[in-house]
């Protein structure tokens, strides 16, 4: 049955949570152990047509799932092109997909790696990137593109389904961005590498790398599973607002049980563009049942939605249990248009994988899901992101599939602050995916003049307990906090609005400190919430801001504790170089003149990476910290 409390995915949801921190830790020093021996390969081998749209290989043929569209970068009919490191690199002609041989990688160790060089540098920009691959005995796969060195990069990292061991197509989406700001107008090597098993021999096969256009700008699809009624009592009216649609995964069966939504409700739905959705409710994972029994489930459940008028809807499959094997595969690609299954990833838009298109869990904001969003943004991807059940914070369990609304407001800030287009499959499948708009950023294209922000309201309060009776007024604007602690607890202060405006934190942290902090503002009333077991004082200030206040990147900024950067002036997105040596939570956060903010960082413990901030105009960087941390601004 489709668990609520332990995860339908077949797996728990603290593992979903949890996959990209393993998958980081399986792939340590990989790419350090690549040879650096020079490839015979020279650049792309373009075996189509000049429209692009030939059938690739030597023989012109082409098998599932090689594609005929884009440039073929390699058809694996010379194997001397590629270097292989402590792994067997062969032939199989009898699995070829395109021209007459695939490759097979092998290695008893539990990490099988090739990798292909471009000593004239490949260029990625505007182009995804895709393969056809066969894990026989393989966990995950990986596909790194160092741009142009491994200290800039960009990672590919799918988890495979336990059983599936046949073909499909491997969009090479990114899902980390390790080290450096990458350059895709010069990848010098992409890296393939197979994870399999522990102390099993690893294999995949692997044919037809290829590169297709990209998309104009980045995707996301929300997928709202199971039907339940917070998806149209709250997030419906939240995605009105914005003027978007998503696909709502259900069991036809469940239309009109207690708590989910009934069939009126989903005709409203999609009256309004959304895509009702097969997602099957079953006693058993697919694989497990005959072949026979899974025809007739993914059938039933499409005929279902067929009557209950959804025929859009029901071309698109969710996976249930986010499990399948090779005849699932076969099967869901003859019954469905598209097909939806965890994989953490995102893809290129469209995929070339319809299949087999990764998706990731919502509700995972610090585990992946801006992470994502981010990189989507950046180089024109799809993420696609499952949302449960929405409820109040204090009504999510762990480890159960809730996500608090609070985060959903959080998601959909950051979906709508990266400037996504959220579509459905069916703007997939159709075609109908592009923005409106002709792609150009609505940022100012010139330093502003004179006063920027007027100087509004300040306040100071002090205190040796927790209070929740302090009321402010507020204009539009930033609002600056001066703030002192002399005891070894915790101190928090968050602003709460009472009316219009948002609720926002201005400290969290503890022990004896003193530190500052901003945040963007609405005009309103608000009340401060101070939790504190000793003395206490809050100095509150709206600082008019003027152009000649404004810094320019590149700004290096050091510091302890917490503390804010700005104001800075950007036309366009920054990079954030970032390092914290405390053993506590490091967050940091971006505000704008203009009223916006995002979440860049959260996270606990040391940290040195670097993170993208779709920044325009004057902006701030917010800082909480527990030990002292570096910040490097530069333009993206």
């Amino acid at each position: 049955m489709n668990n609520e409390r332990n995860s339908s995915d077949g797996r728990s949801r603290r593992w979903l949570l949890t996959t990209a921190g393993v998958t980081s830790a399986a792939l340590a020093g990989c790419t350090d152990m690549l040879p650096e021996a020079d490839s015979v390969t020279d650049g792309v081998t373009s075996q189509d047509d000049d429209d692009g749209s030939g059938a690739g290989g030597a023989s012109g043929q082409s098998r599932w799932p090689a594609i005929d569209e884009g440039e073929s970068l390699s058809d694996f009919e010379t194997l001397e092109e590629w270097n292989a490191w402590e792994t067997e690199l062969s032939a199989a002609p009898d699995e070829a997909r395109v021209g007459t041989q695939a490759a097979v990688i092998e290695s008893e160790d539990r990490e099988a790696s090739i990798n292909l060089r471009f000593p004239d540098g490949l260029d990625l920009r505007e182009w995804d990137t895709s393969l056809a691959v066969k894990p026989e005995a393989t966990d995950r796969i990986v596909v790194e593109f160092l741009a142009p060195d491994r200290d800039a990069r960009l990672n590919t990292v799918r988890t495979i389904p336990d059983e599936f061991d046949g073909w499909f197509r491997l969009d090479c989406g990114y899902e980390h961005k390790p080290e450096g700001e990458p350059d895709l107008s010069n990848v010098t090597r992409i890296n393939i590498v197979a994870v399999g098993p522990e102390d099993e021999t690893t294999r995949l096969l692997v044919d037809d790398l290829r590169r297709t256009k990209g998309a104009d700008n980045g995707k996301a699809i929300l997928a709202f599973y199971g039907g339940h009624d917070s998806h149209y009592d709250i997030a419906a009216e939240m995605l009105e607002e914005r003027g978007w649609t998503a696909a709502a995964a259900i069991s036809p069966d469940r239309i009109g049980d207690q708590g989910r939504m009934g069939q009126t409700q989903l005709n409203e739905l999609q009256d309004r563009g959304w895509d009702i959705c097969s997602y099957p409710r079953v006693s058993m994972a697919l694989p497990e049942m005959p072949e026979s029994r899974q025809r007739d489930v993914l059938e039933t459940n499409r005929d279902a939605l067929e009557d209950h008028g959804f025929e859009d809807g029901a071309r698109h499959l969710f996976i249930p249990e986010d499990r399948m094997d090779a005849t699932t595969n076969e099967l869901i690609r003859d019954v469905h248009d598209s097909a939806f299954l965890f994989g953490s990833c995102t893809s290129g838009v469209p995929p070339t994988g319809m299949d087999t298109i990764p998706l990731i869990w919502g509700p995972a904001l610090h585990n992946g899901v801006r992470r994502h969003i981010n990189l989507a943004d950046q180089y024109q991807l799809l993420t696609v992101l499952r949302i449960p059940r929405i409820v109040d914070e204090e009504d999510v369990g762990p480890d159960e599939n809730r996500m608090s609304l609070d985060d959903f407001e959080h998601l959909l800030n950051h979906l709508e602050h990266r400037g996504l287009d959220v579509i459905t499959p069916s703007d997939l499948v159709d075609g109908t995916f592009e923005s409106d708009d002709d792609g150009d950023e609505t940022f100012s294209d010139g330093r502003p003049e004179g006063t920027i922000l007027e100087a509004g309201q300040s306040y100071a309060f002090e205190g040796s307990e927790s209070s929740e009776s302090l009321t402010i007024n507020l204009d539009d604007g930033v609002l600056s906090a001066s703030f002192s602690h002399n005891s070894d607890g915790e101190f928090s202060v968050d602003l709460i609005a009472t009316g219009n405006g948002r609720d926002d934190s201005l400290v969290t942290t503890s022990g004896i400190t003193a530190g500052e902090s901003i945040a963007a503002v609405e005009s309103g009333t608000y009340r401060l919430e101070v939790a504190a077991d000793g003395p206490w004082s809050i100095d509150l200030f709206q600082p008019a801001i003027h152009a000649t206040d404004l810094d320019e990147p590149p700004v290096d900024v050091t510091g302890t504790g917490s503390g804010y950067v700005g104001p800075i002036w950007s036309d366009g997105d920054l990079r954030l170089e970032l390092t914290h040596d405390g053993d506590g939570a490091f967050v940091v956060d971006g505000y704008g003149a203009d009223g916006s903010s995002e979440s860049i960082v959260n996270q606990t413990g040391a940290v040195d990476n670097s993170r993208s901030y779709r920044a325009g105009g004057t902006v701030w960087l917010n800082i909480e910290a527990d030990g002292d941390w570096s910040l490097e601004v530069t333009e993206a």
